[in-house]
């Protein structure tokens, strides 16, 4: 929230600059210099905020060394004395006689510092999106990561173009983009999986349906977790939890050659789409997902039975409905169920 704060008061003032330089308004030349002042202090301090804000979301443990906490805070303090000094010498910047600002010597110092800031935490935040086991988190750290994208952008337009205030632009998008993103991962993901949550499925299976399904060739597949309350009584929800994350890292195995969609229906009960062509693939891509979790439970030594039952259904014309296409595969979800107990 501090660096949106920041961010908008950075905005503010470079659209107040832009309306100086351009003779729409009229301010004494002091009330210039602290225009440029407040920008120059709200632009390092919008880095500095975001800083916190990702490192605190990526859990680190940097952010909570008050040695290094303290080094963070050095770039702002630069920032501070040059734009104090920039009242006497021009260090940063300077309102030349005719009322005009102009670039100081180190301008240069004061762009370099704010996109320190951001080209740091984008690159930790990248890194850990490829260090996380947990899908969702990945996403998340990739999101947080492109926020360096629009700011350095648009800063080097303004170099090259100094009298467009283009920072606020991309300062705004930036803001935009990560915030959108985010919510569209918590509308569409399942926060305990990473898989595509419901909501996300029926979109999906609607879109297929309706454009895509001519061919005879598209497949849902429903499986559930054997004995999966058994599990919970025993074992507990948390590790009832560590059995769903490892049934969706199954599918995520079982499928990271096919263009497959993966979901969670709900509870223990998950959902494969996949345009297949022959019998022999359907029985392939079946054996395959029970073989990955088997797989994934012997190199755990996971201390109970952790299985699949599968149903499936072809789709074709007389499925008048998503939900009657579903309930296809889930009755023969159904029959292996029973015939297996």
């Amino acid at each position: 929230m501090n660096a949106l704060r920041m961010g908008i008061a950075s905005c503010l003032a470079d659209v107040n600059w832009a309306l100086i330089e351009g003779k729409f308004i009229y301010e004494p030349r002091l009330c210039n210099f602290l225009t440029n002042a407040v920008y120059y202090l709200a632009s390092i301090m919008t880095a500095y905020y975001w800083l916190n804000y990702v490192e605190l979301s990526l859990d680190s443990k940097i952010i909570k060394n008050k040695k290094i906490k303290f080094l963070t805070k050095i770039p702002v303090i630069i920032v501070v004395v040059g734009v104090l000094v920039s009242y006497f010498n021009g260090f940063f910047f300077y309102i030349d006689e005719n009322n005009v600002y102009q670039r100081g010597k180190y301008v240069m110092l004061h762009t370099g510092l704010c996109h320190m800031y951001t080209f740091l935490t984008s690159l930790h935040a990248f890194i850990k999106s490829l260090k996380t086991k947990v899908y969702i988190k990945a996403v998340e750290y990739r999101i947080l990561a492109m926020f360096l994208i629009f700011p350095l952008i648009v800063g080097l337009i303004q170099i090259f173009v100094p009298n467009i205030p283009t920072v606020n632009a991309g300062i705004t998008l930036a803001f935009l983009f990560v915030y959108v993103d985010l919510q569209n991962l918590l509308i569409s993901i399942d926060t305990l999986t990473g898989l595509n949550n419901r909501n996300q499925l029926m979109k999906y299976l609607g879109s297929r349906i309706r454009n895509e399904a001519e061919n005879g060739n598209l497949y849902v597949f429903m499986m559930d977790v054997n004995k999966f309350k058994k599990i919970n009584d025993t074992y507990g929800h948390v590790e009832g939890d560590a059995a769903l994350i490892r049934c969706a890292q199954a599918l995520k195995k079982a499928n990271k050659h096919r263009n497959n969609f993966i979901g969670r229906y709900g509870g223990d009960e998950f959902i494969v789409i996949a345009d297949l062509k022959t019998q022999e693939e359907v029985d392939e891509i079946c054996s395959k997902m029970k073989g990955e979790l088997a797989k994934i439970c012997e190199a755990e030594n996971v201390p109970y039975d952790l299985s699949f039952s599968i149903g499936y259904a072809k789709f074709d014309k007389s499925y008048n409905s998503i939900q009657n296409f579903i309930a296809a595969a889930d009755q023969k979800l159904y029959e292996e169920k029973k015939n297996r107990s």
